[in-house]
């Protein structure tokens, strides 16, 4: 719903949401979900029914990042502070080996706080790229890439040039950095991409 939404307003043919999980393209919606087992479900409603998001939340300081949760399929935000790999390791252990929470960098409006997506197990941003280059026959030297997490430099690999906004994570060590933060810093990596 929020990625056709922006799609509708900025003029864009397709878009990708859900830390690469859903593609939209038109009124077509993909799934790319990884090692989701569940048919007949999405997997927010087997994280939220099966008690992966119960024990992900009690494992760690975490909660819901809403109102960020609503019309979402395909992965949970969650905000706080949580060790990764030990809350993966415990939703592993319990049997929700299909699940993992991934970080998705710090939430600038909540200093300490980080984001996180609880997310089917083998997606990801850069699977998300990687997909929608091989659908649509786009080369790696085509594709430019703009975040501003670890999450997001994780699409370096698949695209010509990543982009960090300004606002992004300061301890994060990268070559390009864009003048401007948040949406003014997207506009600048397609300002010089016009330009070229």
């Amino acid at each position: 719903m929020q990625v056709r939404e922006l799609c509708r307003l900025l003029g864009l043919p397709r878009g990708i949401g859900e830390l690469g999980c859903v593609h939209l393209e038109g009124n077509e919606v993909r799934y790319e979900l990884g090692d989701f087992p569940f048919v007949g479900e999405t997997p927010v409603d087997a994280m939220r029914n099966r008690g992966a998001f119960d024990l992900a939340t009690a494992t760690a300081e975490l909660e819901p990042h809403d109102p960020w949760n609503e019309g979402r399929e395909a992965t949970l935000i969650l905000r706080g502070r949580a060790d990764v790999v030990a809350v993966s390791r415990t939703l592993a252990q319990h049997g929700f080996d299909w699940c993992e929470l991934v970080d998705n960098g710090a939430l600038h409006r909540r200093p300490g706080l980080r984001a996180y997506h609880l997310a089917p197990t083998g997606t990801g941003k850069a699977r998300g790229v990687a997909v929608d280059r091989r659908r649509h026959g786009i080369g790696r030297e085509e594709a430019f890439y703009v975040g501003d997490s670890a999450a997001d430099l994780a699409c370096a690999p698949e695209v010509a040039q990543c982009w960090l906004v300004a606002n992004a994570e300061p301890d994060l060590d990268w070559p390009l950095h864009t003048a401007a933060p948040y949406g003014a810093g997207v506009a600048e990596v397609v300002s010089r991409l016009l330009s070229i």
